[in-house]
């Protein structure tokens, strides 16, 4: 009997609306022949860096710590607001923290413990790679960056992949090249050098169009397009083998966009102006430290509730100002709404105003911002729906054709499901639920069923903000948060 093996596709940033027959035909056939999951979303922040976390832990920010691409951690960081994008600072980390950068084991560490092979291709940021397969150098497997591919473990690897499919291309927007090297790499070296059980292969496509060009752009498109065609090759290969013989294949994407509306806020200059002194972090005495883009983090110095106090009610003036979350402050959402409620987390989870207005392609969502993106680029992080939902679908044996699941699935229900693929005992700690409906021996009139809940904080000077969850049983998953228009 063959083993079974799982190949993980993820689409950094992929907004399912742009998942189409003339778009994507071979994504969007994949999910017409096996199970889609249209109510997909992503965790929040919903950045990249903590929905890879999400996806090789299977838990939410509370409980494995990576909290945003952005956090404090004096000890991981001193000095400054520690970057999860940087291979080093990550490697650095952990090292200061004594192997304990995430509170809870990783997917990587589950397989070893099994006895499996791990191995990880992507193209988007170092940081975000070595997260993926954060203990590669201790635990063994393949691990490979583009952007850094002095960090390959084993570094023996390197060669052989140089020797297979030439060197890596420069860097480029949009990038198609990069797409297409991260596949020969997967299919011409990885597939037949490791054969990994579990494989993780990280498109940066389409986020880094997204970001740097605009969502729906030409240029966009024809990433979008690029991408599908290097999928397409994966599935070809695998309708190759022997029926016994091919993957389990789960694609996914870790959030959506928006368009970029307006030109950069600058918080920095509007926190000053307010009074507020703004350091690297707060350990130097500075008021706050900002981790933050169209959303994320405000760290107040010792943690002052009055302090805190004095910049919630400042922000809830600010028509950029969007829901606010904290851990107790009366006037705002909770952090045990979105997850996040962790010694790592901000004192104030800020979210930039958003709304539904298209950009000149008809593309819906729009956010302002303070990050360095062209006006009309994308961002994410936020809780706009259109950040939140995000793409999923599997196929493979034991897998249901051509169904559509009617309930809410999230990143962190993707780890439990590959591990009972493999036959692994998924592990008390997980927070996520194996997504049952997806098999052939699961019956539809069993669907749990799905609760909204709606929960609302008023502020000052008429501030309202709400964010709307879906329930499943203990599980509960983000929809949408949103500020009253005033």
């Amino acid at each position: 009997m063959a083993k079974k093996r799982v190949l993980i596709v993820a689409f950094d940033a992929l907004r399912p609306d742009m998942v189409t027959p003339e778009l994507m035909p071979n994504l969007y056939q994949f999910a017409a022949n096996g199970t889609y999951f249209p109510e997909a979303r992503s965790t929040f922040p919903t950045e990249t860096r903590v929905n890879q976390t999400a996806l090789i832990t299977g838990c939410y920010p509370e409980r494995h710590g990576i909290v945003g691409n952005r956090f404090q951690d004096s000890k991981a960081s001193p000095g400054r607001l520690f970057n999860t994008g940087d291979e080093t600072q990550l490697a650095a980390g952990d090292e200061r923290l004594e192997g304990k950068l995430l509170d809870v084991p990783s997917l990587g560490e589950i397989l070893k413990q099994n006895d499996l092979e791990y191995a990880v291709i992507s193209a988007g940021t170092p940081g975000g790679t070595r997260i993926l397969h954060h203990k590669a150098e201790n635990i063994g497997g393949f691990r490979l960056s583009l952007v850094r591919p002095d960090a390959t473990q084993p570094k023996c690897a390197l060669d052989e992949v140089f020797q297979t499919c030439g060197p890596i291309p420069k860097a480029s927007v949009p990038s198609i090249d990069w797409t297409q090297y991260a596949t020969d790499v997967y299919l011409d070296y990885v597939e037949p050098q490791y054969t990994p059980d579990v494989m993780v292969l990280w498109y940066c496509e389409p986020d880094v169009s997204y970001h740097q060009i605009g969502i729906g752009t030409p240029e966009n498109l024809k990433a979008i397009r690029a991408v599908d065609h290097e999928f397409g090759r994966i599935i070809e290969r695998n309708e190759k083998k022997p029926v016994e013989d091919r993957l389990h294949i789960v694609t996914m994407s870790d959030h959506g966009m928006v368009t970029l509306r307006g030109k950069k806020l600058d918080l920095t200059s509007k926190f000053e102006e307010a009074g507020f002194t703004v350091g690297d972090t707060t350990e130097n005495g500075a008021d706050v430290a900002l981790a933050l883009a169209s959303a994320g983090g405000v760290y107040v110095r010792n943690s002052d509730p009055a302090l805190i106090g004095k910049v919630v009610t400042w922000l809830q003036r600010q028509d950029w100002c969007g829901p606010l979350f904290t851990k107790n402050h009366s006037n705002t959402l909770s952090q045990t709404h979105i997850f996040t409620n962790h010694r790592r987390s901000a004192d104030i989870s800020l979210i930039l105003n958003s709304d539904n207005a298209r950009n000149q392609f008809g593309i819906e969502g729009t956010t302002v911002h303070d990050c360095s993106y062209p006006e009309g680029g994308g961002m994410h992080g936020g809780l706009h729906e259109q950040e939140v939902r995000t793409w999923l679908a599997i196929q493979g044996a034991g897998i249901r054709s051509a169904y559509r699941s009617p309930i809410p699935a999230a990143n962190v229900d993707i780890l439990p499901t590959v591990l009972h693929l493999l036959g692994i005992k998924i592990p008390p700690h997980i927070q996520g639920r194996l997504l049952t409906e997806a098999l052939d021996a699961f019956s539809t009139n069993e669907l749990p069923e799905c609760i909204e809940e709606l929960h609302t904080a008023s502020g000052i000077a008429g501030y309202r903000s709400h964010i709307i969850l879906d329930r499943l049983d203990k599980h509960r998953y983000l929809r949408r948060a949103w500020r009253e228009k005033t």
